[in-house]
C-alpha cells in the first residue's frame, strides 16, 4: 500500500506546469472528450466564410515524440503530413512538417500548398464548443472536432 501511495503521489507532482490541454473546463454537450486541443478535427472553413471543398483532417497527439515534441498528423487533400508543434498558453508553434509525395490534380495540389503554408503560419489557438481556431495575425482556419 505504501509503494502505491508514493507512485500515486508521483504520478500527481510530475505534471508541469504549461503543459495543460483544456483551454476551458467546459464539456462539450453529446462528446465525451472535453475542450481539448488534442483530439482529431476537420477542416471547415477560412476566414473568409470559404467552404472546403476536401476532407481535411489534422490531429493534435497527446504523445510527445522520440525528440521530446508534441506531435500532430493529418491528411490534406492529395497528401498526409506530420509536423511537430508546442503550445504555452493559446499560443502555438508548428514546425519540421513532413509531407508525403502523392501526386494530385492541379485544383487538389494547389488548395494543399495554401493550406499547408497556412498552417505554418498559426501562431494562436482556441477550442471551444468543439470547435477549434488556428489564427495567425493574417489568418484563420476553422476546425470541428471529428472521430
Amino acid at each position: 500500500m505504501k509503494y502505491i501511495t508514493i507512485i500515486f503521489l508521483w504520478v500527481i507532482f510530475s505534471c508541469k506546469n504549461g503543459e495543460s490541454i483544456m483551454p476551458d473546463d467546459n464539456k462539450t454537450a453529446g462528446l465525451s472528450v472535453p475542450n481539448s486541443l488534442h483530439a482529431k478535427w476537420q477542416l471547415v472553413e477560412y476566414e473568409t466564410n470559404e467552404k472546403i471543398p476536401y476532407q481535411i483532417v489534422l490531429e493534435f497527439k497527446n504523445e510527445k515524440n522520440e525528440k521530446g515534441n508534441w506531435t500532430l498528423s493529418g491528411k490534406s487533400s492529395v497528401n498526409f503530413y506530420q509536423a511537430d508543434y508546442d503550445f504555452t498558453g493559446q499560443k502555438i508553434k508548428i514546425s519540421n512538417l513532413i509531407v508525403t509525395e502523392i501526386a494530385g490534380n492541379l485544383a487538389a495540389t494547389t488548395f494543399e500548398e495554401k493550406y499547408l503554408d497556412r498552417l505554418l503560419q498559426v501562431s494562436d489557438f482556441s477550442v471551444k464548443n468543439a470547435t477549434l481556431n488556428l489564427s495567425s495575425s493574417k489568418q484563420k482556419m476553422i476546425f470541428k472536432l471529428t472521430n
